[in-house]
């Protein structure tokens, strides 16, 4: 028999569903490993598979199901802060993990430029993956407005303001507020009185949230005088850091927009011969792996980034199988250690 021949001969979606006595979307369904399907029917439906013989291959799947079993994971920051920050790390290792038991494919989609945005949106509009995880969506959003009314499920990995994709999009996030909150009561708490901020980009709307948390938390407003915006990595930290103690004198704490910061920054401050915690707190955000092995560990809020990408991996799953979008909002907590 030649390859046409066998190809002709083969088992079909169909021939399964005939065998299974059920419907050709509930074969679909437990090919996808859909939770919508009970078990028995699952196990009918694998048994009649194997009854005729059927194998699925990814070509005939995605003729069968309309699916290309991937999952786009749109970065739109530059390609660096991905390589370099263990934010993105840890939610990548999630969404990861969860998708490791399924047929869908992760597929990281760089769009850092204009041109390459433009592509990003051509490749979705004709259907070649399934659904969009966003890590950034606060970049690029050129690309979710072209996304609008497209019916592929799209998950926000963090908040945008005034919500402007409520309804149409998924959103798994951080309460960045609500973290920063946590931070700057910790600090009123130590007794800190003259307290600085070393926050990422201005623009960012973490930044944004953070410092509402932090004087929310604190009570009172931070004077502009002592809020140094930069990058979030630790060479920045220790640049502000020391810009800082030159131009303020007698700051008692530091509140780092992220762990990174908070390195570069205890860093300046050996450098000056000042104490952390004697003299100066210090507390980070995120509580990625430096924040414990760093000396002296960080006292830190901790975002739960591995669950994150877990649940925007399940929430992408679920709109696949029909949910409609959601917003799922992460716990976040203080872990109390030796540089505050």
């Amino acid at each position: 028999m030649d390859v046409i021949a066998r190809s002709r001969n083969r088992a079909t979606i169909a021939d399964v569903a005939i065998a299974a006595d059920v419907s050709r979307a509930t074969v679909s369904r437990v090919l996808n490993n859909s939770p919508l399907v009970n078990e028995k029917t699952v196990q009918k439906v694998r048994a009649a598979a194997r009854a005729v013989n059927f194998v699925m291959n990814a070509q005939g799947r995605a003729l069968a199901t309309g699916r290309a079993d991937l999952i786009a994971i749109l970065m739109t920051e530059p390609v660096d802060e991905l390589l370099s920050d263990p934010t993105y790390a840890r939610i990548l290792r999630g969404i990861t993990e969860r998708l490791a038991s399924t047929n869908y494919l992760p597929s990281i989609v760089l769009a850092t430029n204009a041109h390459q945005r433009q592509h990003a949106a051509r490749h979705f509009a004709q259907s070649r993956i399934d659904a969009v995880i966003d890590l950034c969506p606060y970049e690029g959003m050129e690309i979710l407005d072209t996304l609008r009314g497209s019916h592929l499920p799209v998950v926000l990995c963090g908040q945008l303001e005034n919500k402007p994709y409520e309804g149409e999009f998924s959103t798994v996030y951080s309460d960045d507020i609500v973290g920063a909150t946590l931070a700057g009561k910790f600090m009123h708490k130590l007794g800190r009185r003259n307290i600085a901020v070393i926050m990422g980009p201005k623009s960012n709307p973490a930044s944004i949230d953070r410092l509402q948390g932090y004087e929310e938390g604190l009570a009172c407003p931070i004077p502009p005088t002592h809020i140094r915006h930069t990058g979030w990595d630790s060479q920045s930290g220790f640049a502000s850091m020391m810009s800082l103690t030159h131009s303020i004198p007698g700051i008692d704490g530091i509140l780092a927009g992220s762990d990174r910061i908070a390195v570069g920054a205890i860093a300046a401050l050996n450098s000056l011969g000042l104490r952390v915690p004697e003299d100066i707190s210090v507390i980070g955000f995120d509580d990625n792996p430096i924040a414990s092995s760093f000396s002296p560990a960080l006292t830190t809020i901790h975002q739960p980034l591995l669950k994150e990408g877990k649940a925007a991996a399940q929430v992408a799953i679920d709109m696949l199988n029909g949910a409609e979008p959601t917003t799922l909002v992460m716990d976040m907590h203080l872990v109390e250690r030796e540089s505050a």
